[in-house]
C-alpha cells in the first residue's frame, strides 16, 4: 500500500491562532489553539482509556490530477529546479453535511459571496435552495469551506541540513484553563463567534 508524507498547516483551520501563556511551568511555550465549533472537532473519550480525550477532525484526501502536476514540474523547469517534489495528492477538511446546514443558516454572507463566485458558469445557481445537499451551491458552499490541509509527496530520500525553526512573535493567553467538554447537545454552538465584520467570515 503506498504511503505518504506532507505538512499539515495548523494555523489553515479555521480561527486557528498562536497563543503563549498557556502552561503555566512553561509560559514561553507557544501553542496552536484551534476553535473546536468553527472546525466541527468531535469530542470523545478513548474506548480504552476513559482518561484519554480524542478531538477528532475529518480529512479528505484525493489524488491531483495530471495536469497539476505537470504545472509543478514546469514550474520547477522554468526556475531551473531538476531536483522537484511533485504532490500527487492533497489533504482537504471534511465537513459532514448537517454541519454545513448549520453553517449556511449562521452565515448567509457566505453564501451570497458562493453565489457570486459562480454565477457565471453556473447561472441558476443563485435561485436554488442553499439546503438543498443535491443541488450546485449546497455542493459549491460545502468546496468552500472544505479548505486545503496539505499536500502530500511520495517519500523521498532528503538530502542537505535542516533548518533552524523560524522566530515568530505569539499572542499571551492570558487566563487560560483546561478544556471540560460541555453537556450533551444538538450539535456545536457556534453562536459566540462574531466576525469582526461582514467579509471576515471563518470559511
Amino acid at each position: 500500500m503506498a504511503s505518504f508524507n506532507g505538512s499539515i498547516d495548523l494555523l489553515s483551520l479555521n480561527g486557528a491562532q498562536v497563543f503563549t501563556g498557556i502552561d503555566q511551568n512553561s509560559p514561553q511555550r507557544a501553542y496552536v489553539c484551534v476553535p473546536i465549533d468553527l472546525n466541527e472537532i468531535k469530542m470523545t473519550t478513548a474506548r480504552n482509556d476513559p482518561n484519554r480525550q480524542i478531538a477528532g477532525l475529518r480529512v479528505n484526501i484525493w489524488p491531483l490530477n495530471e495536469n497539476y502536476k505537470n504545472a509543478v514540474r514546469r514550474s520547477a523547469q522554468e526556475r531551473g529546479d531538476s531536483n522537484v517534489s511533485v504532490p500527487t495528492h492533497e489533504m482537504q477538511m471534511s465537513f459532514s453535511t448537517d454541519y454545513v446546514k448549520l453553517i449556511v443558516a449562521k452565515f448567509p454572507k457566505l453564501v451570497e459571496q458562493v453565489k457570486e463566485a459562480n454565477k457565471e458558469r453556473t447561472p441558476d445557481i443563485v435561485n436554488e435552495n442553499p439546503t438543498d445537499e443535491n443541488s450546485h451551491l449546497f455542493k459549491a458552499i460545502r468546496l468552500r469551506m472544505n479548505k486545503r490541509l496539505a499536500m502530500l509527496y511520495q517519500p523521498q530520500i532528503q538530502t542537505g541540513q535542516q533548518t533552524a525553526y523560524p522566530q515568530h512573535s505569539y499572542t499571551a493567553a492570558g487566563s487560560a484553563t483546561a478544556y471540560v467538554p460541555p453537556a450533551e447537545s444538538n450539535g456545536p454552538d457556534i453562536s459566540g463567534y462574531a466576525p469582526a465584520n461582514e467579509d471576515d467570515l471563518p470559511f
